[in-house]
């Protein structure tokens, strides 16, 4: 139809770039996360049961909570959310030999689920890399990510030879959802924020912050959660593939 080819004709002239969140967008971080779990019951050599994996997770949101690395509207997690995000890691273990009644090396374990995370490279859908190759013909892809840096590069090697730029938090030493962390990739790009559409499974960390410097926003909600009324959301997608129908 006319009018659909015009408006996708649109599209393509006015985004420049596609930028995409990774874990949990373009990447499964809980296929990472379970890697590591069974990783670290072998390195204890205990049973990888039920109970154990429940154990675990309780000693990981524990750890989690405690960091308060969700709170990143502080001034405090976004300079230092690297160190504390390390510390997590060895926290988590910490309380989790404390619950088994257990002593081991905790900076072993803490390299251990570091090491699994960074090797666990599980696409979100089996076709995500397929549809990330067939757009990077029309736009120019970048990465956006929140981690550390040495971990994210290396979890994303299979979609750098389509991207244009990778942004991780650690190296550029901004987190999402800052503006800073937007203004960055803006300004890194030469580009103003509307020749740019994110795109990602947060709307804390993607949606509201890219939409804080002016970028349109697709929302990746698979799980069709709820969204807040007050939320400007330009596109939403429950599989990856219709960003193809969209923007193509």
């Amino acid at each position: 139809m006319p009018d659909e080819f015009s408006r996708k004709e649109t599209l393509i002239s006015k985004y420049k770039y596609l930028i995409f969140d990774v874990d949990d967008t373009l990447l499964n971080f809980y296929a990472a996360f379970k890697s590591a779990q069974t990783a670290i019951a072998e390195k204890l050599n205990i049973a990888y049961s039920k109970e154990y994996m429940e154990l675990d997770e309780k000693c990981g949101w524990k750890a989690w909570k405690e960091s308060d690395l969700d709170n990143t509207n502080s001034l405090d997690i976004q300079k230092n959310y690297h160190t504390y995000y390390y510390q997590y890691v060895r926290n988590h273990y910490i309380h989790l030999l404390q619950e088994l009644q257990m002593s081991a090396d905790v900076d072993e374990l803490v390299d251990c689920y570091l090491t699994t995370v960074t090797a666990s490279k599980v696409l979100m859908e089996k076709n995500t890399l397929q549809v990330y190759e067939t757009l990077s013909k029309h736009y120019r892809l970048t990465l956006a990510t929140n981690g550390v840096n040495p971990m994210q590069t290396e979890r994303v090697s299979a979609f750098l030879p389509f991207t244009h730029k990778l942004y991780v938090s650690e190296s550029i030493g901004y987190i999402k959802p800052t503006k800073d962390f937007f203004q960055y990739i803006i300004q890194d790009l030469s580009c103003k924020p509307e020749e740019c559409l994110m795109i990602g499974d947060s709307l804390t960390n993607d949606i509201i912050g890219a939409s804080f410097i002016g970028m349109d926003v697709c929302y990746y909600n698979p799980r069709r959660k709820k969204k807040p009324d007050d939320i400007t959301i330009h596109y939403e997608i429950q599989s990856i593939e219709e960003l193809v129908n969209i923007l193509l």
